[in-house]
Formats: structure tokens, sequence, C-alpha cells
């Protein structure tokens, strides 16, 4: 921790001239979330985040993921950030991920690389041996990946969903016998859990969240400002959670993220993921949201059908990149 207080001091004071105009970098405050979602916005408007999402994205994750997040301002006004952290979901060890973000009006000045630069030599503090982040896909984004040795890896899709004609949506699957559907406040964390620890274990990608404590999914996911936890489905089986989506929700704009749907192992094959995530579309429907959004690993065939079957249209794509130090 003493190495993290040392580049408080450092950047809280370090200032520097690019692009004409004096530029601030500095460690981020939970006043920045504001200006932070704003940036994320820009840069990823198919995704949904509130700043009180971000203040809790800042706060909550565990103190073993020492992430250190940094903003650069011109005039006040934040226009890059950049987060690394240790990833802290998984068995194995040294892994961790770094996003970087410019706006668009100040890219090609150097900004992005220095964040990126001043992240890496933080992670290689605490030993990590492998970096993941994703990227738009333009080829000026790609191009500055493989500078800094990032190699492209998963493709990841992302749709878009029109929800103000509810008739455009499919109807809901029959419920098989033994069968029923539940919000995720009426069912409880205790049984939501293990049916989404297993989704996420079992998410393609270049790291595997095979140990996610409770206590830390609690804090993280069941209590993030934007779990939507009406909105959220839980499909029953004999009254035994077999399937889930967690539906985050901004009714202030009136969008979804459905950013987490999957089934117990052992029930897979037969419908419930499509039927979890039917009727909580149903709902946020009836809460008055216009649009969804979701994404989905180029591999997950089975999820992209069920997005295809619903009416979700592709809206972008991300690239996972993976560099070792």
């Amino acid at each position: 921790m003493a190495g993290r207080s040392l580049y408080k001091r450092r950047w809280a004071l370090l200032r520097c001239y690019t692009v004409g105009v004096p530029l601030t970098y500095r460690e981020a405050q939970l006043d920045d979330a504001a200006a932070y979602c704003a940036l994320y916005a820009i840069v990823h408007p198919y995704q949904v985040v509130t700043p009180a999402s971000i203040r809790h994205w800042w706060t909550s994750e565990s103190p073993r993921a020492h992430r250190r997040t940094m903003v650069v301002e011109s005039d006040g006004a934040v226009i890059a950030a950049g987060s690394a952290s240790l990833d802290t979901w998984t068995s194995g060890d040294g892994t961790a991920s770094l996003s970087v973000r410019v706006h668009p009006d100040y890219r090609r000045a150097g900004i992005g690389t220095r964040v990126f630069d001043e992240l890496i030599g933080h992670l290689r503090a605490h030993d990590v041996r492998q970096v993941r982040g994703s990227s738009v896909d333009d080829p000026g984004t790609l191009a500055w990946c493989v500078a800094r040795g990032l190699t492209r890896s998963h493709e990841e899709r992302y749709s878009r969903l029109d929800l103000t004609d509810p008739g455009a949506l499919p109807p809901v699957p029959p419920l098989p016998a033994g069968v029923r559907t539940a919000s995720a406040a009426e069912v409880g964390p205790e049984a939501v859990y293990p049916v989404d620890a297993a989704a996420i274990a079992d998410e393609p990608g270049d790291v595997r969240a095979d140990r996610v404590p409770f206590d830390e999914w609690l804090l993280e996911v069941w209590r993030a400002p934007t779990i939507d936890l009406d909105l959220s489905t839980v499909v029953l089986v004999d009254d035994i959670p077999a399937a889930c989506t967690l539906v985050e929700a901004d009714r202030v704009t009136g969008r979804i993220w459905a950013g987490g749907t999957g089934t117990l192992r052992e029930q897979r094959g037969r419908g419930l993921a499509k039927l979890a995530k039917s009727v909580a579309l149903r709902r946020a429907i009836e809460a008055g949201i216009t649009v969804g959004y979701t994404s989905n690993d180029a591999t997950n065939q089975p999820m992209l059908a069920i997005n295809r079957w619903l009416g979700y249209r592709p809206c972008a794509t991300q690239w996972t990149h993976v560099a070792t130090l």
C-alpha cells in the first residue's frame, strides 16, 4: 500500500501540456464518478452505466484486487481515464484487467499511452504476468493495442433490442411441468448465487472466473445500484432455482442491460434461459423500459440464438486482448 500512496502523491501534482492545452493526470476520486460515467457513455454508448454504479464499482471490489483508477483532466473536464485491477474470481494467479478510455477529441496525442504505461507499472508491482482488456472495433484502436503488445483474442458482440413495441416480442415459451418463474427479489440472494456463479464460471473468455466468493458476489453483484431485482428473473424447477437472468436498469433513461444469464449445467438444453429472458423483458416493458442491451462472446452460439429469437440486433463489436508481462 505504500507504493499506492507514492503514486497518489506523484500523480496529484503531475501536469503536462499536450495538444496545446494543460493536462492534469491524477488518481480518481468518488466525485469523479459522474464525469467518468459521461466519458464511458461516449466511448461505449451501448452499455448501461450510471454515476452510482461507477462509485459502487470503485468501492465494492475486494482489496485483493489492488484496484487503481486514474483520470486525466483538461481545463477541469475529464477527457481520459484508466483502471487496472487483479482478477480475484479465478483460481489462477497473476492475471489482471486493464482499461483505458480517451475522449475522441483528444486521441492520438499520447494521453492513452501514458495512462496505459502507468497502469502497467502498477500491475507489475503486484507480480501480474498476464493482462487482458477489450477494445472497440475500429482500425485506430486495434492498431494502438498491437503497438502496446496486446494480442487480439475473443470477439464480443453487442446487441440492442427495441422495447417500445411489446407485440414484437415472441410469445413466452410454455412452462414445462414443475417449472415456474419468480423475480430475484422474491427468491433471494442465497438461492440465486449458485446459478449465477455457475454461469460466470462457464462464460467464454481469456480468464475463467471459477472462484466467486459469496460475500464478494453479494456486495459487487446483488447490491449493485443498477441491479434491478424486480426485473431480474429466476426459473425454478420443483421450487429449486435452475436458471436466471440478472438485469441492470437505468430507469431514468429507460435502458436495461442483460449482463448475466445462465442455467445450472444439469438443467441445460431445456430452454430455461430463453424462458428467463423472455419473462424479464416483459417485466421491463411493464416498468417503462424502452431499450435493452446485451453482449455475448462470438463463440457462445446458444445465447446468441436466444437473443436473435428475442429480436436483439447487432449494434457494436468489441475485441478482448491479452498481453504477457
